[in-house]
Formats: C-alpha cells, structure tokens, sequence
C-alpha cells in the first residue's frame, strides 16, 4: 500500500489544480464560460512505485484494480490543464449485460467479452423485477465500495461502470442474432430493449448511490466532469453504427432518449461512423455532448460546428491536418467549435510547460 498511499498524496497536493480544472469544465457545460478546455494527459514519472496488472487479475483483486487505476489517473495530473483524474471499476462493457443473466469470459491481455448469450426462450422468461445485483455487477460494485474507502476524501473521483447503450447492451445479451430478429421478430426485439432499459437503470442507480460526490458531478475516463443536473452519463452506440436509418429511428432511438430522460441527460460516444445516428444523436434534447471513437473517420471542421450550432459539446480528441502547427490547430479548431469543445491532447513525451503555453495564446485561459 506504500505506493498506493504516495500516488494519492500526489493528487492531495494538487487539490487547487483538480478544483480548477472541474469549474473550467462544469462552467462550458452549463454554458457559462465561452473558452474551451484543453484536456491534456502526460507522462508520469516512473518512480512513482505502483505496479500495473493484467486485465483478469485485477477483476478479482481490490488493490490491483486500484493501482491499475491509479496508473490511468495520474497522465491527467501531470498535463497540468483541464483533465480531471478519475478511476473506476473497470469491468468492462459485459458488467451492465450481466444483471440479465449473461457471464463473461475473462482474459489476460483484452477486457472481458460475452462469448456465450442468452436465448430467445430465456431472455422471454426475464421480468424486469428479476434483475437485481449479481453476478459481475456485484463483483464490481465491491470494488467501487473499496475504492470510495480507500480514496475517503481525495479529490480524486470515482467514475460509474462502463455504461452501453440499450442496443449494444441487447446485442451483448443476445448475440448477433439480433440483427436477422429486427426484421423477423422485432416484438421481441422491443422486449428485449425493455429489458435492458430497465436493468441499465437498475445499475446506473446502484452506481450514483456508492459514488461520492455524484448528487453534484459526475467523471469520466479520468478526464471528464458533467454536472449531475445534466444527467452525467456516458452512453456508447458502438453497434448502433451498423444499423440503417429507419433501424435507428425506431431501435436506437427511443430507447437511448428514455435512459437520458431518466437521468437528466448526459453525452454519446460511439466508435465508427453512420451518418443517420450522428443527425439522431444532435437532435437529442438530452444528449448534450458527443464523442468520437474515430475523428479521422469525420470531417472534424463540420463536426465542430454542427455540435456548436446544436448548442453541445464536443468532448475527445480532434487530429492534426497534414502539416499543420499546434498553433494552427489550435486556432482552427477554436474557430469551427466556437469554444464549445472539451479537447482531449496527449502531450506524450513533450514539454507540458510549451503546449500550455500555445494553448493560452490562442484560447486566452
């Protein structure tokens, strides 16, 4: 626990730093403050003790789930902007899947995946007063307990499990036969997204109750803070890319606009591109921010602008043109998101002190 307890007197004595980084966020989101924030991660030093874990230990091992963690917070402390560091129990996408009966398999060097779903009979017999904490679910919210007692009252922020969407989370229950059943069985189809609504809640709820400080804010991957009367959540529509536009008008949409109504709101990653999903997701009352998996895959210039006209957020990485400066970039993009972006940026092994300091010139904070 020796480096345990020094990684955490780390971000003790950054306490001011987190603190600002949280307001400069919080205040874009609630539209008070008309500059962007550079969400910069860095290298940390390599003294720093702590030892990192393969991805089946650390499911079963309170201490290494948080040491690993650690290791993912401390880039957003030492990028010294607006990152705001943050850990969680990190189950994988399978763990919300889970309070519907579905068992991942786990591995060394990959995160847990589903290998074996449920059937068309069994999901059928699933009442939605069935689900209750088990399985993984309760593995994790063992670890999310530990850390709330390790971290007492760190500013370091515990964040909620890895939260997909209704249809991705139905398709990790019941398989690729999904995708033949939205034409052949689509009755069922809306059972099962019923299902998963109602478990999604279910869980989220199980979440915010162990997670201090989330009646006020809600973080994410150890760089993001959402006010909490803007929901906070982080919903994924990975396979929700795959679908046509009247499949994700009448699959996709619904459901993922009932869970954001539920909670008040929050924003919608997805990797992939489909245009008729990113239309669907900036009309959403409640969808107040986006985030890309794949920005190459886009134009970023419409993107940004799209999103600031929407009156949300973008939140993640945007790339380098060919050829072009940080300074240029950075000039370019505050223009087309007119400061309505939450910029993630990896200063790797480079002076933090010289991106900050371009980054000061063109945004003005």
């Amino acid at each position: 626990m020796d480096a345990i307890n020094k990684t955490l007197e780390l971000f003790e004595a950054a306490r001011e730093q987190i603190a600002t980084a949280e307001a400069n966020q919080l205040a874009l989101w609630e539209n008070n403050n008309q500059t962007m924030s550079l969400l910069l991660s860095a290298n940390a030093p390599a003294n720093i003790g702590l030892k990192q874990h393969n991805l089946k230990e650390i499911h079963f091992d309170k201490q290494k789930m948080l040491e690993n963690g650690l290791l993912g917070a401390l880039p957003a402390l030492f990028g010294r902007a607006s990152a705001v560091p943050s850990i969680r129990a990190n189950m994988g996408c399978s763990v919300f899947p889970s309070l519907l009966g579905v068992t991942p398999r786990l591995f060394e060097n990959m995160m847990p995946w589903v290998k074996e779903h449920l059937s068309k009979e069994q999901i059928l017999q699933i009442k939605p007063t069935d689900i209750k904490v088990c399985n993984d679910f309760k593995t994790a919210l063992e670890h999310m307990t530990y850390m709330c007692d390790i971290l007492q009252d760190s500013p370091l922020r515990i964040y909620p499990l890895d939260l997909q969407g209704p249809f991705d989370t139905a398709h990790i229950v019941y398989g690729d036969d999904i995708f033949y059943d939205i034409y052949d069985d689509p009755e069922f189809v809306h059972h099962l997204l019923d299902l998963c609504c109602h478990a999604i809640i279910f869980g989220m709820e199980e979440c915010l109750s162990i997670i201090p400080g989330s009646d006020k804010i809600v973080a994410h991957y150890s760089s993001l803070v959402m006010p909490r009367n803007m929901g906070g959540l982080k919903i994924s529509e990975d396979t929700s890319t795959l679908l046509s536009a009247d499949t994700i008008d009448e699959f996709v949409v619904p459901y993922t606009k009932r869970i954001l109504d539920h909670f008040g709101g929050g924003y919608i990653h997805y990797c992939g591109k489909n245009d008729h999903l990113y239309k669907a997701v900036l009309s959403m009352d409640n969808a107040f921010g986006i985030n890309f998996g794949n920005p190459e895959m886009h134009d970023m210039n419409t993107v940004l602008s799209d999103i600031a006209k929407a009156g949300k957020v973008y939140y993640g990485n945007v790339n380098l043109l060919p050829g072009e400066s940080e300074r240029e970039f950075f000039t370019r993009i505050r223009k087309f998101s007119n400061d309505r972006l939450l910029l993630l940026y990896n200063a790797e092994s480079r002076d933090v002190s010289e991106i900050l300091k371009t980054w000061v010139q063109i945004s003005g904070n």
